[in-house]
């Protein structure tokens, strides 16, 4: 058997053995420069493939962090940078350290997972809970909130955090957030596919999302947090993204991509977090991997690579059922057939 023909066996494989939970998926790999693609489910008339568009929740947040660290690699700031050099002036700002980008986009800012007040705006409208929440409410939320941990100190998952972040970058820029993503990371990279909202020439190609329970749901409009969630893409796309982080020597972005995947805190033992990717070891290798994973009320999504092995996977899931552990499986696959061979 040709190695094409190995890694799409696998791809395959691994689609059709989650496919049973899920209204339409579809998994992605790339091994020693080698692609496949296959796309599965149980409900849609016709299986989605590469081009279709999900939207890919969380995984957002490490477009957003490598679009600080583009404005970093040409010195126009540093990971040091107190976010609030960046945002206007806050009204009445809760007493507290200062804290960097860096600390944004490694989740040790010691800021809540969600801007004070959201959580009680989410249980009125758990259809779509950020809807609404726009720029004002994000400041006026950080100019109230105190940290749980002197930034720095621990890590503590933190969607506000992100959204902060490129609030942030995006005034620095004189942009909007949407717009920064395009200029710094989706541009040079080629990732036409990649979208805060889905185009009139994309909506023939774009997933329906559905409940853990397989009903129907509506898109969530992530409002003033997508720097932390907003982002549509397709499997092509997001596969095209983790190619660029294997060869960062090579095109667009090269310095920024290799400081995204340089860790900035430590959880714990097991984990520790870069400026968004989080960083892992897996079990029986010797390699660890880079991933993020994202969910949003009718979509999952899974994103890993390891560098040094030349392989990544990207699982994309209309269905909001974590798709981690069929991701993280077929990594850990082709991490140790790379290190066997």
């Amino acid at each position: 058997m040709s190695p094409d023909a190995d890694l799409a066996d696998r791809v395959r494989d691994a689609a059709q053995r989650e496919a049973r939970r899920h209204d339409g998926l579809v998994v992605a790999a790339v091994a020693g420069g080698r692609t496949a693609v296959h796309g599965a489910g149980r409900g849609a008339a016709a299986a989605p493939d590469g081009s279709t568009l999900f939207q890919v929740g969380s995984v957002t947040k490490v477009f957003t962090t490598l679009a600080l660290a583009a404005a970093v690699t040409r010195g126009e700031l540093s990971l040091d940078t107190p976010v609030d050099d960046l945002l206007p002036a806050l009204p009445t700002p809760a007493p507290r350290p200062p804290i960097t980008l860096a600390q944004l986009a490694s989740h040790s800012s010691g800021l809540p997972r969600l801007p004070p007040g959201v959580l009680l705006r989410g249980l009125r409208q758990r259809s779509d809970p950020y809807r609404g929440l726009g720029p004002e409410d994000l400041l006026a939320a950080y100019a109230r909130a105190r940290p749980s941990a002197r930034p720095g100190r621990r890590v503590t998952y933190s969607n506000f955090g992100v959204a902060l972040l490129g609030a942030a970058l995006a005034r620095h820029a004189g942009t909007s957030w949407e717009q920064l993503v395009a200029d710094e990371v989706t541009g040079p990279l080629g990732l036409r596919d990649t979208v805060p909202a889905v185009r009139p020439d994309q909506q023939d190609r774009r997933a329906a999302g559905h409940s853990r329970r397989g009903r129907p749901v509506p898109d969530w409009d992530l409002a003033a947090v997508a720097p932390a969630g907003g982002l549509w893409s397709s499997a092509d796309d997001v596969l095209a993204f983790v190619r660029a982080h294997l060869v960062p020597q090579e095109g667009p972005l090269s310095g920024a991509l290799r400081l995204v995947q340089e860790p900035q805190a430590r959880a714990n033992r097991w984990l520790q977090v870069c400026s968004g990717w989080m960083l892992t070891p897996l079990r029986g290798s010797d390699h660890p991997v880079w991933w993020h994973n994202g969910g949003t009320g009718g979509f999952a999504s899974f994103v890993g690579f390891q560098p040094d092995l030349g392989t990544g996977v990207v699982v994309l899931s209309s269905t909001a059922r974590s798709v981690d552990r069929a991701g993280m499986s077929l990594l850990t696959e082709l991490v140790n057939t790379a290190e066997a061979g």
